[in-house]
């Protein structure tokens, strides 16, 4: 893989057999070592038409005062 330059941007082509659609976005991320990671973007819930009548708060459940995890740590 090369990186060419498009306009004022440098741009690396994804292989064909990573069958990656066309339109996919990506967050990008550099390692300390100059790697470069890039992972589709998840979609937002909290802007999701599908979740807008859904209550995401967390809701504790009555666990009848017995301990749940590690509290006596």
């Amino acid at each position: 893989m090369k990186a060419r330059k498009q306009g004022n941007t440098l741009v690396l082509s994804i292989p064909k057999q990573f069958n990656v659609a066309e339109g996919t976005e990506f967050m990008s991320m550099q390692g300390s070592d100059g790697s470069l990671i890039y992972t589709p973007k998840a979609p937002n819930i909290y802007q999701d038409p599908k979740y807008s009548k859904t209550n995401l708060r967390f809701v504790s459940q009555d666990m009848n005062d017995r301990l749940t995890g590690r509290e006596e740590v």
